[in-house]
């Protein structure tokens, strides 16, 4: 079966570069974490995309908290940019969260 998910990785020095897309939810979030600790080795720099997202939760929202509390811990700088419909955008809005992921660590 075909994944509705897509989380790609870029590595460039000690940057890396982390897309996701697709179905951002509990339903695939152990695959994707699994993806991202495997690949998640001592960047100095994280830049996360979040882009052509059909839907997402708040598991994959924990999941990049965890990747935040990852670089504060390990000492690397996360970036977290998210291009999202306006419908997801808003709802994340009114939750609280789109400018909080926006954030740096």
């Amino acid at each position: 079966m075909a994944e509705n998910y897509v989380v790609d990785f870029k590595e460039n020095k000690d940057k890396l570069e982390i897309d996701f897309s697709g179905q951002l939810t509990i339903a695939n979030i152990s695959k994707i974490t699994e993806r991202v600790k495997s690949n998640l080795k001592n960047p100095s720099n994280v830049l996360i995309n979040v882009d052509n997202v059909d839907n997402l939760d708040i598991s994959f929202i924990q999941l990049l908290q965890a990747i935040k509390n990852s670089g504060k811990k390990k000492g690397f700088e996360v970036q977290v940019s998210i291009s999202v419909s306006d419908d997801i955008s808003s709802l994340l809005s009114h939750a609280g969260f789109l400018n909080y992921l926006k954030e740096k660590n």
